[in-house]
């Protein structure tokens, strides 16, 4: 499994990390289109987890369901070679992301079911290293290629697709593993058999979504300050260096402090970032902003999940998870499509400052919510 999330996650970051120049460059788009099919690619991809994790447990075809996402997503590749038009990434970007939202909780089943009790850990740990490593080959190879081959988009697309394709060979050698099936599995989400805490953490999740602009977006201001097309992948490449260096210790340093003290850093952080975006226009500052925002990010995905886990009794906690994808899902959407618009009309320091006035709203909410279990 940490082979297909290799390749996979290598052929997505190369695509990812190219994205605003092909928009600017040849598609002729600007930010609001890119923000919409960001946006609302995210957004389903979040929302569909939802369905995907109950469905696996009904139907026990983990393996059938993980290999149809991958399917998806690696067969939407070859279509951004004969793309003209923002309206045709669209559907490609959307079509992508349900893939991946169908094939992540299914994958992290097997993932999970695969090993003894006590390798669990180690086993998600080396499937997030390999994830990882694709994550930060993906822009640099990306960056080699439109160095050696300027403007030569279709070269990456095409790299890309071939590497996705390694990905379901890959998937070949995993076997299906079945586990208890759940009677009566639904795919309802329930908020009143949340606690008032829970649901109070659902909202101040949602605004910080909100904030949360698409990094596809954010690599515009790369392009502000006059950058070559062909470098724009290396700013992708600090922000995934640095989530990967820092999230292996997010977690231990949550069991050290708490979850609250790591979640509030990581959201200043990655305001802090974007306080270097809006006020500072060196390369030396972009560079350093996009390395923020990475350790920011490493600090909440995972440990905003951890103490949603805490919120939420054990026979919740599969609707809570889903409550939760459902809102970074509306959250991410509408940051796209908003966040864009700001940026296209308005410009950059506009969406950049309504993010940070949001996460300073939802981290004073934040500060200020209990973390015990009540109704």
């Amino acid at each position: 499994m940490g082979l297909v999330s290799f390749f996979n996650d290598f052929s997505n970051e190369m695509i990812v990390s190219v994205f605003p120049a092909f928009f600017s460059s040849v598609l002729k788009s600007g930010a609001a289109s890119l923000g919409l099919i960001e946006g609302v690619a995210d957004g389903l991809s979040n929302i569909t987890k939802i369905f995907s994790g109950r469905l696996s447990d009904k139907l026990q075809k983990r393996k059938l369901l993980a290999l149809l996402g991958y399917v998806l997503s690696v067969a939407t590749r070859p279509f951004y070679l004969v793309s003209s038009a923002a309206a045709h990434v669209f559907g490609i970007r959307v079509i992508d992301r349900i893939g991946k939202g169908i094939r992540e909780a299914p994958r992290d089943a097997l993932l999970s079911l695969s090993t003894t009790e006590e390798s669990v850990g180690r086993s998600f740990g080396f499937h997030r290293a390999m994830d990882s490593m694709g994550a930060i080959l993906g822009p640099l190879v990306a960056f080699l290629i439109l160095e050696t081959f300027p403007g030569a988009f279709n070269r990456v697309f095409l790299t890309a697709f071939f590497v996705g394709i390694l990905a379901l060979f890959s998937f070949a050698f995993i076997r299906e593993i079945q586990a208890a099936r759940h009677k009566g599995a639904t795919v309802k989400l329930k908020l009143k058999a949340q606690t008032k805490t829970f649901k109070r953490f659902l909202i101040i999740i949602f605004i910080l979504s909100l904030a949360n602009l698409p990094i596809a977006l954010l690599l515009l201001r790369t392009q502000d300050i006059g950058l070559e097309v062909s470098f724009i992948p290396l700013f992708y490449l600090f922000f995934n260096v640095s989530y990967t260096l820092f999230s292996v210790h997010a977690g231990r340093m949550a069991d050290r402090v708490g979850d609250k003290p790591v979640i509030l850093g990581g959201y200043l952080l990655i305001a802090l970032g974007y306080l270097l975006m809006i006020y500072d226009h060196t390369l030396s500052a972009l560079a350093f902003g996009f390395m923020i925002l990475g350790i920011g990010s490493a600090f909440t995905d995972s440990v905003q999940r951890s103490f949603a886990a805490r919120l939420t009794s054990p026979e919740e906690r599969g609707n809570a998870y889903g409550l939760l994808n459902a809102a970074i899902g509306c959250g991410a959407l509408i940051s796209g499509v908003v966040g864009g618009l700001l940026w296209q009309n308005f410009g950059a320091a506009a969406a950049l400052s309504l993010s940070l006035g949001l996460i300073l709203v939802a981290l004073i909410a934040f500060g200020l919510m209990g973390g015990a279990r009540t109704r």
